[in-house]
């Protein structure tokens, strides 16, 4: 269960999030950036959206230079082009919408101590409780009217569409709410939180005679911004290497007086040849974890994907051989990932509380990336001495049955002094983490059995563990194992990323996103 802050904060995460592109296949291989389709269980703001402002055309942005020849904003896919263009505005928006749930999340909290509940009752009264179960019909209607929308097993899209009418219904819901709680309880807005050089401790709102600060505000944006940053790089840097390469191939077919067709088809189209059997069973086998469906049921659907796959690698070999010796300029440059104040309070660690390098490790005991990342950690910490702390965090999944559980018994296990002695035992043992055996495993590490019996069985450590949750979220961990270096995200689960981040953190030089 969330608590209401981390609700409103996840909704408006998923919100500005959901501008990212998706990318669809088309002809020769290369891809357009189309919106995400909906639905897509998008979360409400619990304000109404701001009415559009028409704003003065944009000046097209240059992006790159190819032999002198410029490329800008004008020359790249228009849904690409417009969301540079529009990078500063939508990250204005995010810092209102952010102080807009801010002030939503006091206007609650004072609310409950109205009514002296807590806030988590609060929300579930006015609108948890109210959202109700969509009907049959309802959602008989929404799949038809948007049938071309929507593609897959028709039991998943029910479901989907089940969550997008509820979120839906708890938007509309939230907003009525706020609306009520401003009508009681006074707003006074401050300094404008997009102004230029703003300090941290300038007061951007009063909500009912509580302030709050332009700090606290920028800092829970950090994750949201980098994302909309992020994104918008990524689209924009693989619509300008498309360019490039179009250009060049251009360039390249005019020298050679041959249409730029015949080049592909003879660098690219004629030397893809379908996978044998023995490549798609290879692969299958490989990847049998991630893939839903025995083989016979998939065997069509990675033929394509392998095929796909063997398309994309030539295509990149023929954009190499076109930039040889070819002068090219990129513009673009990628955001830097940003520095966060991440708590570690009384969580379990190893290492020095005063080493220079603090890694805090967001992890579930069901996930086998988290297993493998176990020995990864280890060595760092061995290779790196008294300069290295390990933090670990909590962040079960929802898809994992277990984890919650086991976290609970790990914080157990914590309290005991032998945490990362018991944790070892649930990474190498995942496929048993029933409460049975949790117990079993206490033995193993010497535990009092009922001191750690009573925890488990109590939920001791339920709040404890939402808390992480909480936390995680506001921090943008999606996934686990989620790892940060000196509150920096580790972007690349790797060894060699890494020790890069620790390195790069040592010398105290900037971070990067990648090894």
């Amino acid at each position: 269960m969330r608590s209401t802050r981390t609700l409103l904060y996840l909704f408006l995460c998923l919100t500005l999030t959901g501008e990212a592109f998706s990318q669809t296949r088309t002809r020769r291989g290369r891809r357009t950036a189309t919106p995400a389709p909906s639905p897509s269980t998008p979360a409400p703001t619990a304000t109404p959206e701001p009415v559009p402002v028409p704003r003065a055309p944009r000046q097209p942005v240059r992006l790159a230079s190819v032999n002198g020849q410029s490329i800008s904003t004008s020359d790249i896919d228009p849904r690409v082009a417009e969301a540079v263009e529009t990078l500063d505005d939508r990250l204005a928006d995010a810092r209102r919408q952010i102080l807009s749930m801010e002030i939503n999340t006091l206007l609650l909290e004072t609310e409950a101590r109205k009514r002296n509940i807590t806030n988590q009752q609060l929300y579930d009264t006015e609108i948890g409780r109210r959202i109700g179960e969509p009907t049959e019909a309802e959602v008989t209607k929404f799949i038809a009217e948007n049938r071309d929308q929507l593609d897959g097993d028709p039991a998943a899209v029910r479901q989907q569409v089940v969550a997008f009418i509820k979120s839906e219904r708890e938007g509309k819901l939230s907003e009525e709410l706020v609306k009520r709680l401003r009508t009681t309880t006074p707003v006074v807005m401050g300094a404008d939180l997009n102004a230029p050089n703003l300090v941290p401790s300038a007061i951007v709102a009063t909500v009912g005679g509580r302030q709050i600060t332009a700090g606290t505000v920028l800092e829970r944006l950090k994750p949201i911004l980098y994302e909309i940053r992020q994104t918008t790089y990524e689209v924009a840097k693989e619509a300008v290497d498309r360019t490039i390469t179009d250009l060049l191939l251009i360039a390249e077919a005019n020298r050679r007086n041959v249409p730029p067709e015949e080049i592909v088809r003879s660098d690219v189209t004629n030397k893809v040849r379908p996978p044998t059997e023995a490549e798609v069973a290879k692969f299958y086998a490989e990847n049998r974890s991630r893939i839903t469906g025995d083989l016979d049921a998939v065997r069509n659907q990675l033929a394509t994907y392998i095929q796909g796959q063997e398309e994309d690698r030539l295509e990149r070999i023929m954009a190499e051989k076109l930039r040889q010796g070819a002068d090219i300029k990129v513009f673009l440059t990628e955001p830097e990932p940003p520095r966060q104040l991440i708590s570690t309070d009384d969580d379990p660690a190893k290492g020095e509380a005063s080493a220079p390098v603090t890694i805090v490790e967001f992890t579930d005991f069901q996930c086998p990336s988290c297993a493998a990342m176990q020995p990864i950690l280890e060595e760092a910490l061995q290779t790196y001495g008294s300069k290295v702390r390990l933090v670990v965090r909590d962040f079960p999944l929802l898809g994992h049955a277990d984890a919650f559980k086991a976290a609970e018994a790990a914080n157990a296990a914590h309290a005991q002094g032998k945490f990362f002695e018991y944790t070892a035992i649930l990474f190498n043992r995942q496929n048993a983490l029933d409460v049975p055996s949790l117990k079993k495993y206490a033995t193993e590490v010497g535990l009092d059995r009922a001191r750690f019996d009573a925890a488990l069985d109590k939920g001791t450590y339920r709040s404890e563990i939402r808390n992480d949750m909480k936390d995680a979220e506001i921090y943008g961990v999606e996934s686990t194992p989620t790892i940060f270096i000196n509150g920096i995200m580790l972007r690349t689960l790797s060894a060699e990323a890494l020790r890069g981040a620790i390195d790069r953190a040592l010398a105290g030089t900037p971070a990067r996103s990648g090894p």
